[in-house]
């Protein structure tokens, strides 16, 4: 049934023609088998769908024709969750940019991760990852009305790459939560200077500006 309404809901938000990189969801509750929504296109939205004992919603867009903007690789936005019984569970939820090709190199990548309205004692830990390898990640705990974390580092991209947003989310009950992650290029690594800086600062302060707009009473 998972997998039906999963191929179903892969159709919604599809408005942008079939470009090189595209976006795939995953979901697996409490460490369960993983259920795949692979999709054509650079931006792609799915949800709200009813998964075992959550509802959820995901929005993916990584670079391409009709997906995120440069200096973004990847955004994995508006991740809304909600449980509904009282049990201890696991939810893990991905966003991946599947087939990138630019850039390549040695490259600065800055991470970027949030959450809103984690109900108490849920704890959601959102990591970014190159080719199925953990590059940086941030973990919040409940009750949170707003938090924003960034972490930067330099990494070897190939020729052909997958980049993903992991969202790994521990509850103790009905609650609910509203996270996000971004990737971004912010600059080159070797002699960046006030360019490379600048461009963290605007990636962290697009961020921000972006959580204040979707949450208006985050401080």
């Amino acid at each position: 049934m998972k997998k039906l309404l999963f191929a179903t809901v892969a159709l919604l938000a599809m408005t942008v023609a079939s470009t090189a990189a595209t976006i795939t969801f995953t979901a697996s509750e409490d460490g369960g088998p993983t259920t795949t929504a692979p999709t054509p296109n650079a931006s792609a939205t799915i949800g709200p769908i009813s998964f075992g004992d959550f509802t959820f919603s995901m929005t993916g867009s990584t670079n391409g024709s009709g997906g995120v903007p440069p200096p973004f690789l990847l955004q994995g936005n508006t991740i809304t969750v909600q449980q509904n019984d009282t049990g201890s569970h696991t939810l893990d939820l991905s966003v991946l940019g599947i087939g990138l090709t630019s850039p390549t190199g040695l490259t600065a990548l800055l991470s970027g991760f949030d959450a809103t309205g984690l109900s108490a004692g849920w704890v959601a830990t959102i990591s970014t990852d190159i080719n199925g390898s953990i590059i940086d990640s941030a973990t919040f705990t409940g009750p949170t009305s707003g938090g924003h974390d960034t972490a930067f580092g330099a990494f070897n991209l190939p020729a052909m790459f997958n980049a993903s947003i992991d969202f790994h989310i521990v509850t103790n009950g009905v609650g609910a939560a509203n996270l996000g992650g971004s990737l971004a290029v912010p600059g080159p690594v070797v002699g960046a200077g006030l360019p490379g800086l600048l461009g963290m600062l605007g990636f962290g302060g697009f961020k921000f500006l972006r959580r204040r707009k979707r949450d208006p009473q985050t401080a």
